[in-house]
């Protein structure tokens, strides 16, 4: 089957087409042909050479939708034939292995497309805003990085448990994140949100990249508020709070977390925005990681 991946770090000209064995399912597994993968910023950080030694060829990719064609012995609630959502490994091929607790089924209504781009995002916001977060009713809710693929999903997520969300993120994106549920916008282009926003906050998410800002997190949240960031150093500071580092955990299943997003998705709550379609050959997944070093507006999603 084709897959793929290159054999060295480097810059997205690395790519290059492979043919590998298809794989076999374990008794918790099923087989699934691909149809649209979605592309995420780690694989972008991988291909660069962010993430130490790696096998060769190395066939990235964890977001994909397709047919189940195979099952395992041990699979009772998933059948051949069903179109499914998986967070996996070595998706930038023709046929992957989705594990049971990280695979789910897609309701009628939903494309592969979009289900695609909702993957890794709606995961990382779902558990942010449940889990890291535990965002009740009524709270007071800002998102930093709103208008993103993580951000965007979190302010619709803590908009449905009934939080006042206030998103910041560039001037040029207030519509669509209020489109979106955000009560109140700030653009960080044009303002201050630190003052505009201080000891506002219930809850402080930042989504944005690298959870850049977080001396601002501090001055915005209210005093034993919440912080749950996505970036890796707690702050420094005398302000009673609590800071949750947000990252990939077992504590809540992704399974149960994409089945609560595409819920959300399926009852008209939620929604992704797909920016790029791309073939399923070298020169789409060159393409597709071009797109993800510079400023992109919306996913980026591989079509087979």
């Amino acid at each position: 089957m084709k897959a793929y991946g290159y054999e060295k770090h480097g810059d997205p000209e690395v790519f290059q087409e492979f043919e590998v064995p298809e794989p076999a399912p374990s008794a918790n597994q099923v087989l699934i042909r691909t149809i649209a993968i979605g592309l995420n910023n780690r694989e972008r950080a991988e291909r660069a050479g962010g993430f130490g030694v790696m096998s060769s060829p190395y066939i990235p990719g964890r977001d994909v939708v397709g047919e189940i064609i195979k099952i395992g012995d041990q699979v009772s609630d998933l059948s051949v034939g069903e179109l499914v959502m998986t967070h996996t490994e070595r998706g930038y091929a023709e046929l992957v292995l989705g594990d049971l607790d990280a695979t789910v089924v897609i309701p009628d209504g939903i494309t592969p497309t979009r289900a695609a781009g909702l993957i890794t995002p709606g995961l990382t916001a779902y558990k942010a805003v449940k889990y890291f977060a535990d965002v009740q009713p009524d709270q007071t809710v800002i998102v930093k990085g709103a208008s993103g693929g993580v951000g965007s999903l979190a302010v619709q997520i803590a908009t449905d448990l009934g939080a006042n969300v206030i998103g910041i993120a560039s001037s040029h994106n207030k519509d669509y994140v209020e489109s979106i549920g955000a009560t109140q916008f700030v653009a960080y282009d044009q303002t201050d949100p630190a003052t505009e926003l201080a000891d506002t906050g219930d809850v402080v998410l930042n989504t944005a990249m690298n959870g850049a800002g977080t001396d601002d997190d501090v001055k915005i949240v209210k005093p034993d508020g919440v912080i749950a960031s996505v970036a890796h150093n707690s702050p420094v500071t005398d302000k009673p709070l609590k800071f949750a580092h947000i990252h990939p955990t077992d504590a809540m299943s992704d399974r149960e977390a994409m089945q609560a997003v595409i819920e959300l998705m399926r009852e008209g709550k939620l929604d992704i925005n797909i920016g790029y379609k791309l073939p399923f050959d070298r020169d789409g997944f060159v393409k597709g990681h071009q797109l993800l070093e510079e400023k992109h507006d919306g996913r980026v999603i591989i079509v087979h």
